[in-house]
């Protein structure tokens, strides 16, 4: 038996080329910025008919008190994808730049909560966002540069 461990590739194959931070991120960054796009766009969909929904439930008042509950209850809903979206948007921004590795891995992990329909779309990018930013090279770049985030283990 040889001391080459299971990992390494064997002798005379040929090393695979090292990994380009900046390229590898550069994918996962553009999904994950759709992906906060679509979030805002359908939250901005949600608050605007959802304000209308209530004002048509001022007007009518005759249907008791449920029509406004709603209308609050879609308004918070609306205002938190907003917020989730802006997230995903500037984690997507961040890890594109290799800016701020803390901000990169919660605009990624905010795009696999299952809050909307955008995590059918949202759950595998941010899964493939993740097995990037978990590269060691991947990392390192992160610490080169940028305004300081979390630190990089």
């Amino acid at each position: 038996m040889s001391n080459v461990p299971p990992s390494a590739p064997p002798p005379g194959a040929p090393m695979p080329p090292p990994v380009d931070p900046a390229q590898a991120v550069k994918g996962p960054a553009i999904a994950l910025m759709v992906v906060g796009g679509l979030y805002i766009a359908i939250s901005i969909l949600s608050l605007l008919l959802n304000l209308l929904g209530a004002g048509l439930a001022v007007m009518n008042r005759g249907g008791g008190g449920g029509g406004m509950l709603n209308a609050a209850s879609g308004l918070f809903g609306a205002i938190f994808g907003l917020c989730l979206g802006g997230v995903i948007l500037f984690g997507a921004m961040k890890m594109n730049k290799l800016q701020n590795y803390g901000m990169a891995m919660a605009g990624t992990i905010a795009a696999m909560l299952p809050c909307t329909l955008c995590c059918i779309i949202g759950l595998p990018l941010g899964i493939w966002s993740l097995v990037v930013l978990m590269k060691p090279e991947v990392k390192a770049a992160f610490g080169q540069g940028g305004p300081p985030g979390f630190p990089v283990q």
